[in-house]
């Protein structure tokens, strides 16, 4: 029987042997949360979701608001977490608690981010102006573009994580050593670092895993410890590998491990390493060093790994620097099992419209994706799950005939279901 259930990402970084250090927690999981439907209220504690027009909502220590759509306007964040997909966001009083960003986030107006922690996920982007840190500025393998000024004051910080990326045009830093890079090796890439235009008052970090891309020879003094690369022309650069993307595919026996590259600088080989823990890894590939092939012009890579049975496993990937360096890649995790029942898509074949059936008793917002073989996404859906029978209908007609995976979201769970047209 075909084993296959789900698998999720989790985004965080961990240590090769012992524990795990990461830039913050894990991000909450907005499973079971509860939809909004009015504002004008001060949330208890729980999950709540956001998918339509919201206003005058407080959101206090011990309450998360999941938004993937919708708007949120005149609201303040008072400790609480806001994890943001999609949506509006306008006059969002910032005092204290987490931004966490998802999806792609583009300078939501009159709104600051002096006194929280703002969290970049992996996939996640934040478009902005100019960006004042007062507090902290996580980046946690996503990414930050600011066509201005990035400013770290007295009591900011920067903790880049799993290859974070910041792009900025100026960049000024007043706190001493408040950069950092966590187990992987994070970018901060500026584009006009000349006297006068950029002031690093005081050392930018201790870490060499934080990377530096300088347009051209230039070189801005107080780097610290940096690696900077000159002549950059974007973080893309100066990472010693950039993924296009990481994933995992359930097989009849084992499990696929698939990976592209866009970008190689220094490298050398990988190595795929497993966990019934996510961490304690051991290795379960030799050197990867040839890729399978290439996909419009990148490298892709896959390895097998057939000793995976019927546990969850954790996989990240052990990539090696021609000088030693080591770094490590976001963490997949695969649950193997019986096939289940608990998702389903139908017509298969499909010709028009595409039905992406639940049945399973978690609620929360969902997310699906339908991609071709190459990886090109080619439609994308968001819905929100109130109850346990629930099914949301994708318009497919103006796809051209050929096979995709359809990649289901549901909280923490990751379904992929194969649909031919």
């Amino acid at each position: 029987m075909k084993k296959i259930i789900y698998f999720f990402v989790l985004v965080v970084t961990f240590l090769p042997k012992s524990g795990f250090t990461q830039c913050a927690p894990p991000a909450p999981s907005c499973s079971g949360c509860v939809a909004l439907t009015t504002g004008n209220q001060t949330l208890a504690s729980g999950t709540y979701c956001i998918t339509t027009a919201i206003s005058n909502l407080t959101i206090p220590s011990g309450a998360v608001v999941c938004m993937s759509g919708g708007s949120l306007t005149n609201s303040n964040l008072n400790g609480g977490t806001l994890l943001y997909t999609a949506g509006s966001l306008s006059n969002l009083n910032s005092n204290s608690g987490d931004i966490r960003v998802q999806g792609t986030l583009s300078n939501p107006s009159n709104t600051s981010f002096n006194n929280v922690r703002v969290i970049v996920e992996n996939g996640g982007v934040l478009n902005m102006t100019s960006l004042d840190i007062n507090s902290s500025l996580v980046v946690d393998g996503g990414t930050v573009n600011v066509t201005n000024l990035t400013r770290v004051n007295g009591n900011g910080s920067i903790c880049l994580a799993n290859m974070g990326q910041i792009h900025t045009q100026y960049f000024q830093n007043n706190g001493t050593n408040r950069t950092t890079a966590q187990t992987t090796k994070g970018c901060l890439s500026i584009a006009q670092p000349q006297n006068g235009q950029t002031f690093l008052n005081n050392p930018l970090t201790t870490s060499p895993d934080v990377l530096v891309c300088l347009p051209g020879t230039f070189t801005p003094s107080n780097l610290g410890s940096a690696t900077v690369t000159t002549n950059c022309t974007g973080c893309a650069n100066a990472m010693p590998v950039t993924y296009a993307y990481f994933r995992a595919q359930p097989l009849e026996t084992g499990v696929r491990l698939e990976w592209q590259t866009s970008n190689e600088l220094n490298h050398r080989f990988f190595i795929v390493e497993r966990s019934l823990n996510a961490l304690d890894f051991s290795p379960v590939s030799g050197e990867v060093i040839d890729p399978f092939g290439t996909q419009n012009g990148r490298k892709v890579y896959r390895h097998t790994d057939f000793g995976a049975l019927s546990e969850t496993y954790y996989y990240r990937l052990k990539q090696v620097d021609a000088d030693g360096t080591v770094a490590y890649s976001k963490i997949l995790s695969v649950i193997l099992g019986n096939q289940a029942t608990a998702v389903r898509v139908f017509p298969n074949p499909v010709i028009n419209q595409l039905t992406v059936g639940f049945q399973t008793a978690e609620t929360g917002i969902i997310d699906i994706e339908v991609a071709d073989l190459s990886g090109k996404q080619w439609l994308s859906q968001s819905g929100n799950k109130t109850e346990k029978n629930h099914n949301e209908t994708l318009q497919v007609q103006s796809l051209p005939k050929g096979l995709y995976l359809v990649t289901i979201r549901l909280g923490n769970q990751y379904f992929i279901r194969k649909v031919l047209k």
